[in-house]
């Protein structure tokens, strides 16, 4: 087996046995219709298979719920929620960190560039990441390709980037991961406030749900 190969089926394995993980996140997104980029920070909870939270804190909240067959994103400025079915495959990042499978099957996965192990004397706090670059063998309307960041010590992703069919580019980088912990299922559950717009795509169902 390759290095590249010992790499990638030690991320499956990973990949596989992460039920729950919680983090807090950083994220870039570089607007190339605009012309600008913006900056953002959250929190991130998922439990697998398919269910999502994230929360939006700066510099505008907004609140991204999945419960693993309905979708809604709430933006309290606009005091509108958006509700519709998940799709079947990874149609955005945050579902395929949530979702199950075999990476391969999924995916074209290339090794871009080998990580480094902090060093014992602790000269480095974190060692140099895997870089992963994966590309959908079937269109996603969310991103055209992703590249992944591993710790090459424990093979948890530690942030992502990519791209959408328009150019954009989004990146974003955890902190404050948090592995297995019990997750209710009321946090991925969502019911629209008092007031709110809700704009239903064609297919969610009922309202509130």
């Amino acid at each position: 087996m390759s290095r590249a190969d010992a790499l990638i089926a030690s991320l499956q394995r990973k990949y596989e046995t992460t039920g729950t993980l919680s983090a807090d996140f950083e994220q870039e997104n570089e607007l190339r219709s605009l012309g600008r980029t913006t900056r953002s920070k959250g929190v991130l909870r998922l439990h697998k298979p398919g269910r999502i939270r994230v929360e939006y804190t700066e510099p505008e909240k907004q609140l991204i719920v999945a419960d693993g067959s309905k979708l809604w994103v709430y933006t309290p400025r606009l005091k509108q929620v958006i509700v519709g079915e998940m799709a079947g495959g990874a149609s955005t990042p945050f579902l395929f960190l949530a979702g199950k499978g075999d990476l391969r099957k999924g995916f074209e996965v290339e090794v871009e560039e080998f990580g480094l192990l902090a060093r014992p004397d602790g000269v480095w706090k974190a060692g140099q990441p895997h870089r992963l670059s994966l590309k959908p063998r079937e269109a996603q309307a969310g991103f055209q390709q992703m590249w992944l960041e591993v710790d090459p010590q424990s093979f948890r992703i530690t942030g992502f980037e990519y791209t959408d069919p328009l150019g954009n580019r989004s990146r974003m980088r955890f902190v404050e991961i948090r592995e297995g912990a019990a997750l209710p299922a009321s946090v991925f559950q969502f019911q629209a406030p008092q007031g709110v717009e809700v704009l239903r795509l064609p297919g969610a169902g009922s309202p509130g749900r």
